[in-house]
């Protein structure tokens, strides 16, 4: 495994318990690893190298499912490497991949049709065998995850690897735009929903910075600490 790699590991590994997101970007940040993207559930850190990225989370509810598709997609060429995976305190989440560069909107359509098309399907087996996949882990995650979007056709989940190969990324997701919303109206689902342990930073994500104002997110807060209480109060 590649050295910047392993150290960034051993440090996770080492630790009593599994450090907060915050934890692991100040080390990646401290060991030479430089801030290469944001979405609104993760933000990436390139290795010192350039060869790597580190996916960090605060709050992922689908990052399990996207470890799955990569794990048993593991050598199609349309799905990303995936070197190590590592639960981070609270729900929180962090991936090592192969550093990916973004492609442009117009090719990201065009390969989320081919990813939905049978006669591309049948003309290269290979992403014939991506898409069935997928569609499989879509089915379980829409079973699993509470509030499960659609795949993501975002033009940014197209990315292209070392090699120039497309590859499909984070296509699994929890609409975060109903969840916080329930946050806020009906925060006894949410409670009901995801368990405290795997929540537990769930307003720290890059997309509550740039889209709720510090009162939303005191409500929000207020709201599901309401919630929690009374459902252990019920219990």
């Amino acid at each position: 495994m590649d050295e910047d790699a392993r150290q960034l590991l051993d440090w996770v590994d080492g630790r009593l318990g599994s450090p907060r997101h915050d934890q692991v970007e100040d080390w990646l940040g401290s060991h030479g690893w430089t801030p290469c993207g944001e979405g609104d559930w993760a933000r990436a850190h390139r290795s010192p190298d350039g060869r790597l990225a580190a996916r960090v989370s605060p709050f992922d509810p689908a990052c399990s499912m996207t470890v799955a598709l990569y794990r048993e997609g593991a050598g199609n060429r349309y799905l990303p490497r995936l070197h190590a995976h590592r639960p981070l305190d609270g729900g929180g989440c962090l991936m090592l991949l192969d550093f990916l560069t973004a492609v442009a909107a117009d090719e990201a359509s065009r390969w989320h049709q081919r990813l939905r098309d049978r006669t591309a399907h049948e003309a290269d087996r290979e992403l014939a065998a991506a898409a069935a996949l997928i569609a499989q882990l879509h089915r379980r995650a829409e079973a699993a995850l509470p509030w499960c979007g659609p795949l993501d056709d975002n033009p940014g989940n197209v990315m292209c690897g070392p090699s120039g190969q497309i590859t499909f990324v984070d296509l699994f997701y929890v609409q975060g735009r109903v969840l916080y919303a329930k946050a806020l109206d009906a925060a006894a689902e949410v409670v009901a929903a995801i368990p405290a342990g795997l929540r537990r930073h769930m307003f720290e994500i890059p997309a509550m910075a740039r889209e709720a104002s510090a009162e939303e997110i005191v409500r929000m807060r207020s709201a599901v600490a309401e919630a929690d209480v009374d459902a252990t109060t019920a219990g």
